[in-house]
């Protein structure tokens, strides 16, 4: 069940990040800065439109039943799809940015010349890497596809 949640979520961030959404507001005259979402922002919303459609791939592939079991690319998909969400729902970010200031405040785990907006676009970088490289692979490693058992084949009846 989880390895379907986590492969369902990778696959509509996936989705998600080929919507051209930001330009798609421009062009519409909607500046993508100013627009705010209680609670999350556009990817995050982006994200939950596309479960629809990852959800018809999931069912048109029978990825439920060609998902090898745990694997390392199960764990990166689902690792790289929560950071990716969670650094675009309101309350995780500013979790985060309170994290990464007082990583860099002096004397912390990082140098001063690294900013904490900087740091924190690294890791949605690395995280939207992650999930393509990991959904690459995971479908790299796919089972073979399922097959339909053929009916049984019907026996002639002997002539008397």
């Amino acid at each position: 069940m989880l390895r379907k949640a986590f492969v369902l979520l990778g696959l509509a961030v996936l989705l998600s990040l080929l919507f051209p959404l930001k330009w798609l507001l421009k062009e519409t005259g909607v500046d993508p800065v100013n627009l705010h979402v209680p609670g999350a922002d556009l990817a995050a919303l982006c994200v939950v439109v596309a479960m629809v459609p990852a959800l018809l791939m999931f069912r048109d592939g029978r990825l439920e039943h060609r998902i090898p079991s745990w694997s390392a690319w199960v764990a990166a998909l689902g690792l790289s799809s929560l950071v990716f969400l969670l650094l675009h729902v309101n309350w995780s970010l500013d979790l985060a940015t309170v994290y990464a200031r007082e990583a860099i405040a002096g004397g912390g785990l990082l140098p001063a010349s690294i900013s904490h907006v900087s740091l924190l676009d690294g890791v949605e970088l690395a995280a939207r890497f992650g999930v393509l490289v990991a959904m690459v692979g995971l479908l790299m490693h796919l089972d073979g596809p399922v097959q339909e058992e053929a009916p049984a084949p019907r026996r002639r009846r002997k002539e008397r």
